[in-house]
């Protein structure tokens, strides 16, 4: 059937096809079925993507993916900024005489890992805050 509704069919298999359906009633409902399913969803592709559609779906991505590129790079540059502001209070630290290397190194991962984070959390929360998951799907 599948080869007869994708037109890959050869004449024999047709014609034995044609024989077998008018012999078998759950067959012919079901071929039935397919012929108007097929039917229905090439209508629908017609009808749901013309050529604007495809025009409005490539700027989507363009606008996704530059977006994408700019919240890199403003974690980036956050990451770096909130990095050298840490760095003058690591640095009192690290002239510290009242603690061992082992702490200050651990002082030090402290400071990059509360950096890193708080430009993650951030981050996310904002795009959580703009992103609705049902802002496309229509009734």
């Amino acid at each position: 059937m599948m080869k007869r509704l994708d037109g890959e069919i050869t004449p024999v298999e047709d014609g034995k096809l044609h024989a077998h359906l008018k012999q078998c009633v759950s067959c012919g409902k079901e071929w039935h079925q397919f012929h108007t399913l097929k039917g229905v969803t090439g209508e629908m592709k017609k009808r749901l993507l013309p050529e604007m559609a495809w025009e409005e779906y490539w700027r989507h991505l363009y606008n996704r993916m530059e977006r994408g590129i700019a919240w890199m790079l403003i974690s980036l540059g956050l990451i770096i900024l909130l990095g050298y502001a840490s760095i003058d209070f690591v640095r009192d630290i690290l002239h510290s005489t009242a603690l061992t290397p082992f702490q200050k190194v651990g002082v030090f991962a402290l400071m990059l890992g509360t950096v890193v984070l708080f430009v993650s959390v951030l981050r996310e929360k904002l795009m959580v805050r703009r992103h609705d998951r049902y802002r496309e799907v229509q009734r």
